[in-house]
């Protein structure tokens, strides 16, 4: 199923994005941080992964990075590369489209490669993993943020999926990213060194209505789901389960919705060793 980014999709993306943006500037400062140990060029290149509509992106830029943002989807390289040029960061910044699985870039290309709730929806985990570390230099390193499993992002996919009359056998597959033992089987054969740790983003919207909203309409994997729900007459069921999950997460008082939502980095160090994760 293709993705639709007409009319409102773009829209939505953005905003459903722009409530965890702050991960991003989490997650590049601590890569950042760590490639400035042993950085000795005058300007950091940076690599972003599935950049979306660029909330990692412009994070390297504004850091002070020579940013590229790559991603399979046409349409979100155009809204992020809008969005750089409206931030006044086009000159630091760089987009094309591109797949996690054959990242159109030489081998050491990069400073730094990473991916916040990005290359978690690619198809191919392992190549996904040998991609990120084949573009970075030797000592370079690579940051990859993902959903955990047991946090409300994580559960956003399978509550819905459950209303479906045969629920598909695998909803949770992109969270494998925000689990420690799946991130250091598939980075163990590589030339890399990965440690991990659960860091958490407070994600606020109005109300539980227009987070839910906004989730129903922002394209990707719960597209495919609402999809079929409405053809079966069930994506009511899916909306109020939906509702309910947010509920229980919300620790607002205003009527507004804030949740606090664990994510996974996978921090790599690339060498020339064998690989080797903790």
């Amino acid at each position: 199923m293709r993705d639709d980014w007409s009319g409102g999709g773009r829209n939505g993306y953005a905003q459903a994005g722009d409530a965890w943006a702050h991960a991003a500037d989490d997650v590049v400062a601590l890569a950042l941080a760590r490639a400035d140990r042993e950085h000795r060029g005058p300007v950091p290149e940076v690599l972003d992964v599935g950049t979306g509509s660029g909330p990692a992106l412009l994070a390297a830029a504004r850091a002070g990075a020579l940013a590229v943002g790559v991603d399979r989807a046409a349409d979100l390289v155009r809204v992020a590369a809008a969005r750089a040029a409206a931030a006044g960061l086009g000159g630091r910044t760089r987009l094309l489209v591109g797949d996690a699985g054959a990242l159109p870039f030489p081998t050491g290309r990069f400073d730094v490669a990473l991916s916040t709730f990005g290359v978690m929806f690619a198809p191919d985990p392992w190549r996904s993993a040998a991609e990120l570390v084949r573009v970075c230099r030797p000592g370079g390193w690579l940051a990859v943020a993902s959903w955990t499993p047991d946090g409300v992002f994580g559960r956003i996919a399978p509550t819905v999926a459950r209303a479906l009359p045969r629920p598909p056998g695998s909803v949770d597959a992109p969270t494998r990213w925000g689990e420690p033992g799946h991130v250091r089987r598939w980075f163990a054969p590589l030339p890399v060194t990965v440690e991990t740790l659960v860091c958490e983003v407070r994600v606020t919207y109005p109300s539980v209505e227009r987070a839910v909203r906004v989730f129903a309409d922002k394209p990707g994997p719960l597209r495919q789901y609402r999809t079929a729900l409405e053809a079966a007459g069930r994506w009511e069921v899916a909306r109020d389960a939906l509702s309910e999950l947010f509920t229980a997460h919300g620790r607002a008082t205003d009527g507004s919705l804030q949740m606090h939502v664990p994510y996974l980095v996978a921090l790599g160090r690339v060498d020339r060793g064998t690989g080797k994760s903790r």
